[in-house]
C-alpha cells in the first residue's frame, strides 16, 4: 500500500512554498532561510524553484528533494527561528 500525503504543490514569488496535503491543511513555507545552505541553493535559480512537482510523498526541484515529514520538520522550525 502506498500513502500519499501531499496532493498538489506550487512554488510561489518570494520562495514560499504552498503545499496542499490530502488531509485538506495547506502549507506556505518559507524557504527563504534555506537558500544559502548547500542542498537547497539549486532552488535559488528562478527555472528550479518553478520546476516543483509531487508525487504524493516528495516535493521535488530537479535534482533536490523534501519528503512529507521533512516539510513538516520545517514548518515547526519556522515558529522556533533558532533551530534553523
Amino acid at each position: 500500500m502506498e500513502r500519499k500525503y501531499i496532493l498538489a504543490v506550487k512554488a510561489m514569488d518570494g520562495y514560499v512554498l504552498q503545499v496542499d496535503f490530502v488531509s485538506g491543511s495547506r502549507l506556505l513555507l518559507d524557504m527563504k532561510p534555506y537558500l544559502d545552505k548547500i542542498r537547497f541553493r539549486p532552488l535559488a535559480d528562478p527555472q528550479v524553484w518553478n520546476s516543483a512537482v509531487a508525487n504524493g510523498i516528495f516535493v521535488r526541484f530537479g535534482n533536490v528533494e523534501l519528503s512529507h515529514d521533512e516539510l513538516l520538520s520545517m514548518a515547526e522550525r519556522e515558529h522556533n527561528p533558532k533551530d534553523i
